[in-house]
């Protein structure tokens, strides 16, 4: 089976400034993503997608067969992931066949290991019913038990349900966004990632599912590769 991997790192990111080159441990965020997809023996091709030829020479650092999606001014903005998946589709031709899987791996979610990009990889494989595995945490601040204001007056606050008992209430999970896993096939016909009628997940902890969107995230990033929890 043909398993490439395409990385997205962009330059622009106004909340956290040139995020995706900031060091963490030692190591550039996006090198974490890099190296964790470079172990895998599932995937045969990494494609890594930015604006910036810094961007690349920092990432090929940590894995010299990295092939360079040099992006478009157009889609250097913030744009939706697909779009830019669907241009390595149309420039990159002769890298894919009919049933290749295609796994987005982002360097904002830099604890996902390669076990885990290895786990959704084979779900997949094994699964021909199914045209989507995705990285997922369990949610456990459920809808439920969240306050909401009352649109008619804005001083009153009141819960969403009276649901209250925790084992009443079925279990959630939410995308982390450390992996997407997808066949070709769907992502043209589709133009999503995500088939929402049925999909495949696999589950990682909270702490592995920390995603940086923020200055805050980063620092609790920080935090814990300093206290070597990761290794415990």
């Amino acid at each position: 089976m043909n398993v490439i991997a395409i990385i997205p790192a962009r330059s622009g990111s106004k909340s956290v400034p040139n995020k995706n080159i900031r060091l963490l441990g030692n190591i550039p965020l996006l090198g974490w993503t890099v190296k964790a997809a470079s172990k895998s023996n599932l995937i045969n091709k990494l494609i890594f997608s930015s604006d910036s030829d810094e961007y690349f020479k920092i990432a090929k650092s940590f894995n010299n067969n990295l092939i360079f999606h040099k992006r478009s001014s157009e889609l250097s903005e913030d744009v939706a992931s697909e779009l830019v998946l669907l241009d390595i589709l149309e420039q990159f031709k002769e890298y894919f066949d009919d049933n290749s899987i295609i796994v987005m791996l982002q360097p904002t979610t830099p604890f996902i290991n390669t076990s885990d990009i290895d786990a959704c990889i084979t779900k997949l494989l094994k699964n021909n019913t199914f045209n989507t595995c995705i990285t997922v945490k369990q949610v456990s601040e459920f809808p439920e038990w969240m306050i909401v204001q009352d649109t008619d007056n804005n001083k009153i606050c009141k819960m969403t349900s009276k649901e209250s008992i925790r084992q009443n209430i079925q279990q959630r999970w939410i995308p982390n966004g450390g992996a997407y896993v997808v066949r070709k096939s769907f992502l043209e016909q589709n133009k999503s990632l995500i088939d929402k009628n049925a999909l495949l997940i696999h589950e990682m902890s909270k702490i592995r599912s920390l995603d940086i969107d923020e200055e805050e995230d980063f620092e609790i990033c920080k935090a814990i590769v300093n206290s070597n929890i990761l290794k415990s």
